[in-house]
């Protein structure tokens, strides 16, 4: 009779170390024997450490139990963040600004409404991000659809060289030296790119960065090898872009509130402050030269104190960028362009500003004034597979719990 006593007494300080949070239980007991939970007769076996875990007695209870089941539940929600991150993002790092206030309003010429909350890159694509893509896309040297264009080289703009004795996978570098503006090249503005080159960058990114030329072919847009003529539409569920008009303007010029936007994408109604070496300022940008290389790019995000509302940099000029919104009429199937670049004049700053008129490039444009940025929407398979996840795992604890249910009324 006392060591059946004694065995129970044991059950009992382990069930009150596990259930009420204690670390351990008392010092005086070492059984690892758990209790019998539930109605009817116990198992033939339920010793052992593992026996408080045996989900068929004793699943969904216990502090053990309960630390289990959310473990599982933060792993799935894990799972699926790493790998809508990994899709999107892999060896090239984009940082990325939220545009929230969903449903916003237009502005007076009917550009900026956005239905949904969205991502755009905060700085410019650089070289140096440009140079990981093609040594991806392009290890051989071949320079499929053109995604390189050698003005990139041997123009003083351009910022990236190619060497086709270089080994497989590094034929392609950031140019070394400095830029007429006295910078490195790494963190300029990438330059003489096509609208066609800038999407592909998008689809290999959305695509999670293969080493592959047909992974930049497919995904936010279908180019099936064309690098001219009418720029495509983007695809239904595409995930990384080249930014709209409306997305663009909204990330450029809306306040984040009410029917209100700025003149300037500096967060300002006032022209910024042209200048390339007083960086700290407030509203300030890199403008107001001639368009010839006696003045080129600054690195991105140079102006550190120039932002947007929603802190995105470099939205006045710098860099003209595209969009993948088309023109009509004599500008049918062109991209229209944004912000501006390091050769805009003082004359022409009104140009870029939020009252002025669409301007459109031909899609074939490379020149040593146009970059691009990216965007980004939440990928609906991944978001559907993580809800999928957790539906499940709450379906798997209810029927756990019913099934305890039925067994302690039975």
């Amino acid at each position: 009779m006392s060591a059946v006593v004694d065995t129970y007494r044991d059950d009992v300080d382990v069930s009150y170390a596990v259930d009420f949070g204690r670390d351990r239980e008392p010092a005086q007991t070492r059984s690892r024997r758990p209790e019998y939970r539930r109605s009817g007769s116990a198992p033939a076996r339920v010793n052992g450490m593992h026996c408080r875990r045996n989900k068929r007695w004793t699943w969904g209870s216990g502090r053990g139990a309960r630390v289990a089941n959310l473990r599982a539940f933060a792993s799935c929600v894990a799972i699926a963040v790493a790998s809508m991150a990994a899709s999107a993002f892999g060896a090239v790092t984009i940082t990325y600004g939220t545009v929230g206030n969903p449903g916003n309003p237009a502005n007076t010429n009917g550009w900026g409404a956005v239905s949904n909350t969205f991502q755009i890159s905060k700085y410019e694509t650089t070289n140096d991000q440009y140079v990981q893509f093609l040594n991806k896309v392009d290890a051989g040297g071949t320079n499929p659809n053109g995604v390189y264009n050698s003005l990139m080289s041997t123009d003083a703009l351009g910022g990236i060289t190619f060497n086709a004795g270089a080994a497989s996978g590094s034929k392609y570098a950031v140019k070394g030296g400095v830029s007429p503006n006295g910078t490195v090249y790494t963190n300029l503005p990438v330059l003489f790119t096509s609208w066609f080159s800038a999407a592909r960058f998008a689809n290999w990114l959305q695509n999670g960065q293969q080493a592959s030329a047909a992974s930049m072919e497919t995904g936010a847009y279908t180019l099936a090898n064309q690098t001219s003529g009418a720029i495509p539409s983007r695809n239904p569920g595409a995930q990384v872009v080249l930014p709209s008009r409306d997305e663009w303007y909204k990330a450029a010029f809306y306040t984040g509130a009410g029917s209100s936007y700025n003149l300037y994408p500096t967060s300002s109604n006032t022209a910024p402050t042209n200048t390339v070496t007083n960086l700290s300022l407030a509203n300030a940008a890199n403008y107001g030269t001639v368009a010839t290389p006696t003045g080129s790019t600054m690195p991105v995000g140079s102006y550190f104190n120039t932002v947007s509302p929603y802190g995105i940099y470099d939205l006045y000029a710098n860099a003209t960028e595209f969009t993948d919104t088309a023109g009509t009429g004599a500008d049918l199937g062109k991209p229209q362009v944004f912000s501006g670049s390091w050769a805009t004049t003082l004359a022409q700053t009104t140009q870029w500003n939020a009252n002025a008129t669409a301007i459109f490039r031909a899609s074939t444009t490379a020149t040593g004034q146009v970059g691009f940025r990216v965007a980004a929407v939440p990928e609906p398979a991944t978001i559907g597979l993580a809800g999928a996840g957790i539906a499940g795992l709450a379906s798997l604890d209810w029927m756990k719990r019913r099934k305890k249910a039925a067994q302690s009324n039975g």
